[in-house]
């Protein structure tokens, strides 16, 4: 089987995962925390794969720890401002207290330090101390908070078209990229991280990006009945700049991947590689698209 064919049924496959998780909210989304969990689990292992030295190596199970209860802080919060279940009174309560009160979230990254440091001076050679450290605390950052950010995303009345708006624009940028520079590449981009990156590719990427959000907001309203909450000129915007934040996703994990002299993250997704492979760029127009329309609302846009 090609690559081009195995990366196409891979996606099939992942695109009704990826629905069904947004759309069926079931037991208090208890599916989309177990999928989360899933995804902090098997990408702290490919991350940590990269940030593993002769004289250093991250802590796995204390980096997936923190992570967890980081991603769970959010999905608990979510409970409290999403509007398709209705939680149970403790749960609502918490994530009241976790919206209003205490954010605990800044809370256990210094937790998180702080165990990490103990464990270090007192387990480990002090040889490489300051990576393993730094690399087990980037685990949570780069991917229980984006992951976070998704639940608060969709906890918006849009959300799911919102979640829908972000992943088109960021897996046809990539897709778009890929077979534009297939396809067209000639001129090479330049970049020592992605030497195989072409101009052409970025580009056929990000016009098709913007095609798919307007494809997008015609289908949302035919299928749904309901007036898509963005204008046509900030559709436009949105899939520009958001296809240029994609790439910048993309070639972040490429350049860890690139230090660590590993070409996949893991074999784990036929024709796509790792799950940090696939789902670099989301990690970080997730949170971008979240904060985009949080502002936009304190601003009195409705959203």
């Amino acid at each position: 089987m090609s690559e081009t064919i195995s990366r196409l049924l891979s996606a099939v496959v992942l695109v009704i995962v990826y629905v069904f998780m947004i759309f069926h909210s079931g037991f208090y989304y208890l599916e989309f925390y177990t999928f989360g969990m899933l995804v902090i689990f098997f990408g702290l292992r490919e991350l940590y794969a990269f940030c593993r030295r002769e004289d250093s190596k991250p802590f796995f199970m204390t980096g997936f720890i923190f992570s967890a209860l980081i991603f769970t802080v959010y999905y608990l919060q979510f409970l409290g401002i999403q509007f398709n279940v209705s939680p149970p009174q403790w749960a609502y309560e918490i994530s009241k207290q976790l919206r209003e009160g205490f954010h605990p979230v800044a809370f256990l990254i210094f937790v998180m330090s702080v165990t990490l440091w103990v464990l270090q001076i007192f387990r480990r050679p002090l040889d490489g101390a300051l990576f393993s450290v730094a690399a087990t605390i980037l685990g949570a950052v780069y991917l229980a908070i984006p992951l976070g950010h998704f639940l608060l995303l969709l906890a918006f009345p849009f959300g799911a078209y919102y979640i829908f708006l972000v992943s088109t624009i960021t897996f046809i940028s990539d897709a778009g990229a890929y077979f534009g520079g297939r396809w067209f590449g000639k001129h090479s981009a330049g970049l020592k991280i992605s030497p195989k990156k072409t101009w052409e590719g970025y580009i056929v990427g990000n016009i098709t990006a913007v095609l798919a959000v307007l494809l997008l907001n015609v289908l949302w309203e035919k299928f749904s009945g309901i007036k898509v909450p963005v204008t046509m000129l900030e559709s436009i915007l949105l899939g520009f700049f958001f296809s240029i934040l994609s790439v910048m996703g993309d070639l972040a994990e490429s350049a860890m991947k690139r230090d660590a002299k590993i070409k996949d993250s893991s074999a784990l997704i036929p024709g796509h590689g790792g799950l940090l492979d696939l789902a670099d760029a989301l990690l970080f127009t997730v949170p971008a698209m979240y904060y985009y329309f949080q502002f936009k609302g304190m601003l009195g846009f409705p959203v």
